[in-house]
């Protein structure tokens, strides 16, 4: 069955089902967590690559939104990374379109890629028929999405940059608006383009492992980060407000959209379970969470050691640290659960 459905369905049963907390932990971690990543993949020379300079004066000049807005627009055979310092300090946000990996000696750099235009011109570039590269290859990329809904992918996206502003600033009620008309609008195209790019690995047979060790992206696909990120925080914006139910629908489709793989999404069901005293549901959704924090620890522990450049080992051992302390703090309220409970 074809993966956007079935997130549609397991959807629905999740919103009819607003007082069984429990059901979503077991049901939805039967999905494999992502395959360990590994150096020896094959090539696939229909990729293309897309390294976000990540030194400190272009990630003040925007590296970060400019990276996360590439990863949930970029289309399958276009994979976005993050990459060292390329010496156009001041030009920054610096892209550089690269071949099939990483190491292709002919890049082609962009200087200023900033903000939506900016995003969706380079990526109409890296789609199109005219020549891209300096030898003047051909793309053989191709775009997942008709443009009526990459709009509304890219409306829903904008709108959840101000959603989550409003949440920096406290502002629960509009958050919660703006967060519903993000996912209203993004859902269904986020997802059909996650589940173009997962097609396009399987129908040649690469695994993307070469491009996680560039990245230290390991919890979810650029593609639906934004959207797992949106209900999460909508979750706790509701708790805030008192809305339970809403919170639970939130919960739910945080872990639904991410395969029950973020973390943080098993602390939000924890937290809605408290708000509504079900204590063996927040038992159990602490205990999720503890889980998926040692697959992290695990993962990040190991590219800490094999990074390929002292950035992307420095931003594994954070991710692993903070995992790591996660871990050790749920683990202390489960046996506090469980000595005062008796569960």
């Amino acid at each position: 069955m074809s993966l956007v459905p079935l997130l549609i369905m397991l959807q629905l049963v999740l919103l009819q089902n607003n007082n069984s907390i429990l059901i979503s932990v077991d049901a939805l971690s039967s999905s494999p967590p992502p395959p360990t990543p590994i150096t020896s993949a094959k090539t696939n020379t229909k990729r293309k690559i897309l390294r976000v300079c990540q030194s400190p004066g272009c990630k003040d000049d925007g590296a970060t939104a400019t990276f996360d807005y590439l990863s949930a627009m970029a289309p399958p055979g276009i994979d976005v990374v993050k990459g060292v310092c390329v010496s156009l300090c001041g030009s920054g946000p610096v892209v550089e379109i690269c071949g099939n990996n990483v190491d292709d000696a002919t890049l082609i750099k962009k200087k200023r890629v900033k903000g939506s235009e900016a995003v969706v011109s380079l990526l109409d570039e890296c789609v199109a028929v005219d020549n891209i590269k300096n030898d003047g290859a051909q793309s053989s990329v191709e775009p997942a999405l008709k443009p009526h809904l990459r709009d509304r992918l890219l409306n829903g996206y904008k709108l959840s940059l101000k959603a989550n502003e409003a949440y920096r600033k406290k502002n629960y009620q509009l958050a919660v608006e703006l967060y519903t008309d993000a996912i209203e609008s993004g859902r269904k195209p986020a997802m059909m383009l996650h589940e173009a790019r997962i097609k396009f690995r399987d129908d040649d047979d690469v695994v993307d492992g070469n491009i996680d060790d560039e990245t230290s992206n390991l919890e979810e696909e650029g593609t639906v980060q934004w959207l797992v990120t949106s209900f999460k925080n909508s979750c706790r914006s509701r708790l805030v407000l008192k809305d339970v139910d809403g919170a639970r629908r939130d919960a739910f489709a945080a872990t639904v959209f991410s395969r029950s793989l973020d973390a943080d999404a098993h602390e939000c069901l924890a937290e809605v379970c408290a708000a509504s005293s079900d204590a063996l549901g927040e038992l159990q959704g602490i205990k999720a969470a503890i889980k998926q924090y040692e697959r992290m620890e695990e993962v990040y522990s190991k590219l800490a050691n094999a990074g390929e450049d002292a950035p992307t080992r420095a931003e594994a051992a954070k991710n692993r640290n903070h995992a790591a302390a996660r871990k050790r703090e749920l683990g202390f309220r489960v046996s506090k659960f469980e000595r005062v409970v008796g569960f």
